[in-house]
């Protein structure tokens, strides 16, 4: 099954996108990009917004030039049929690591925030197992699925902003750009890591209704991400400052002080429960970009069969390629934003400027 013969609409897409990428970074961002920017750590989701925007766009007139066809159908078209497997494999082992990398987030999380007594290979063993059954269905149950979660973890996250209010001192945001752009820069490279996931596009817009619409609704999805990521880094900052740094989930925290009066607090199990499903979420989008894009690369012509052995491949890996959260930490701080900028900007860039200067597919701006 090919994704072109699977449909879902462009607002579908967007309440795919919105938790498919912003559900892991909501908790933990604010905390690593305030490393670097301290109190000026709110705007690194802005600095990475163009960037972001630039692969919504590559994707869209990647998309405009081979409809109903994904990165690994066209690149062996653009580059020849070797660069283009090899091109498409790296796209695969992207979605395959990054999935390993949200794997492992969860189960850190589960473990350190509400189960410290649970193995951790069996947290991402559970996991992978409720992703690789929703992806088992197709991209149509995930959006589905999106439309049912998104809605609710928007209106939590503004309940936890206005339970904490009382809280918050805008002073700590103080003084603006102490230390220049530089460290904003820095963290707004952090920040693109994440929200250059949209990447997501070069397997997900064959199955769109209306590519052209599509396209709109993926901006419309990254500004609502990195609108939320804003916000959330504002008031963390605003209630932790220069301590900020110091947690792994400072926005977690903000949850476990937000109350309203006497009426209502400790709401943070929610939080868990919201966060645990997000990110499952988030685990199975990308799971399915991985089965999807490992099956066209050799050729196969149904990826389902692929699933459950590629979500225990991702399982296994999750487990073993790092020590704690700690060493994953690290990583997601100063190895990942560099590394993923050739996945997410340099592969589909390289193939959209040899398909333009080749004259390779056709553009078609008419609506499907």
């Amino acid at each position: 099954m090919r994704p072109a013969e699977t449909k879902i609409s462009p607002f579908q897409l967007a309440m795919l996108l919105i938790p498919g990428i912003g559900s892991t970074a909501i908790l933990g961002l604010p905390g690593t990009t305030a490393t670097f920017a301290r109190q000026d750590a709110w705007m690194a989701p802005l600095v990475a917004f163009p960037a972001s925007a630039l692969v919504i766009w590559l994707c869209g007139r990647l998309a405009a030039r081979f409809p109903d066809e994904t990165f690994v159908e066209y690149a062996p078209k653009v580059l020849g049929r070797i660069p283009g497997k090899l091109c498409g494999l790296l796209l695969f082992w992207y979605f395959f690591h990054l999935d390993a990398a949200i794997s492992r987030e969860f189960a850190d999380f589960l473990v350190a925030a509400a189960h410290p007594r649970t193995p951790m290979v069996l947290a991402v063993g559970l996991a992978g197992f409720a992703a690789a059954v929703a992806v088992r269905h197709g991209p149509e149950i995930l959006a589905r699925l999106g439309e049912l979660f998104t809605p609710g973890a928007v209106v939590l996250l503004l309940v936890i902003v206005g339970m904490a209010y009382s809280s918050t001192d805008a002073n700590l945001l103080k003084p603006v750009l102490e230390n220049g752009l530089r460290p904003v820069l820095a963290s707004g490279l952090i920040t693109q890591a994440f929200t250059g996931q949209v990447i997501l596009l070069a397997v997900l817009l064959p199955s769109v209704t209306r590519r052209d619409q599509g396209v709109k609704a993926s901006y419309a999805a990254l500004g609502v991400i990195v609108a939320a990521l804003t916000l959330v880094s504002i008031v963390s900052l605003s209630v932790f400052g220069p301590i900020t740094d110091k947690f792994l989930w400072p926005f977690f925290k903000v949850a476990r002080i937000a109350k309203f009066g006497q009426v209502l607090a400790r709401i943070d199990p929610l939080v868990i429960g919201f966060w645990m499903g997000g990110s499952c979420f988030k685990l199975a989008v990308h799971l399915y970009a991985a089965v999807v894009t490992f099956a066209q690369v050799f050729g196969l012509r149904d990826w389902r069969p692929l699933v459950f052995p590629m979500s225990a491949l991702v399982s296994a890996y999750a487990a073993g390629h790092l020590q704690n959260f700690v060493e994953h930490g690290h990583m997601l701080a100063y190895f990942w934003p560099p590394y993923t900028q050739f996945f997410q900007l340099v592969l589909p860039a390289v193939v959209l400027i040899v398909a333009a200067i080749r004259g390779v597919g056709v553009r078609v701006d008419a609506k499907r």
